[in-house]
């Protein structure tokens, strides 16, 4: 398994240090950093390394994001496509709540197509389940499969991870409110095209990662 951790800055504060020395690590596992990269060419950088190395695991940390001890053997036990921990962002929405970095998306129609929004989730579609199924996720803590990394690398001429931004031809209004393109983040992005060649995204609420913000540490309480 590789480790993945971009950090612009090359700070990564002791927390986040000291959770990777503490987590239990099931399968040989090496450890990548980057620093000073745009965030998309980071990540693709990190999956190069992946492939070209034999590693059967790509396992994203944000320097923001301590993780629990735990949090490998949990995520390796779920054998899922692609699985996350939810993470709340660190900048609260106008009623004063972080939302959830993960996402439920719902089809409308611009300029004649069909495309997906992507809405931060408020309430898993299943009750008394750790393991949910979701559209997109952040990668502050993503665990993917090598066989993801190898098709979407493929499909995409080695971006698998690129920012997105769609412009309609005219706008489309949703609850009253205009919108002229749709642009994605390049997390969001990745799992919109890992899902249209048929992988699995799912959140494993087991885990609790924390988020640091300028003033708050953060943690998602379900």
């Amino acid at each position: 398994m590789l480790i993945g951790m971009p950090t612009y800055s090359g700070l990564i504060p002791n927390q986040t240090v000291t959770s990777l020395l503490q987590l239990h690590k099931p399968c040989p596992t090496a450890f990548m950093s980057l620093e000073r990269q745009r965030i998309d060419k980071a990540r693709n950088a990190m999956v190069k390394e992946t492939l070209d190395n034999g590693f059967d695991y790509l396992f994203f940390v944000d320097d923001d994001n301590p993780i629990p001890p735990d949090t490998l053997e949990k995520l390796m036990e779920d054998d899922k496509d692609i699985v996350i921990a939810p993470i709340l962002g660190r900048n609260p929405n106008k009623e004063g709540k972080y939302p959830l970095c993960a996402f439920y998306s719902k089809k409308v129609k611009a300029d004649g197509e069909e495309i997906s929004l992507y809405e931060n989730i408020e309430k898993f579609k299943e009750d008394g389940e750790y393991l949910h199924r979701i559209d997109a996720g952040g990668t502050g803590c993503m665990l993917i499969k090598r066989e993801v990394l190898e098709k979407l690398w493929e499909k995409h001429e080695g971006l698998p991870f690129e920012f997105g931004e769609t412009k309609f031809k005219k706008p489309i209004y949703i609850k009253g409110i205009e919108y002229k393109k749709r642009t994605m983040s390049e997390d969001c992005e990745f799992c919109e095209r890992a899902t249209k060649e048929g992988f699995e995204i799912w959140l494993d609420d087991r885990i609790r990662p924390v988020h640091f913000s300028n003033i708050n540490v953060i943690k998602y309480n379900g």
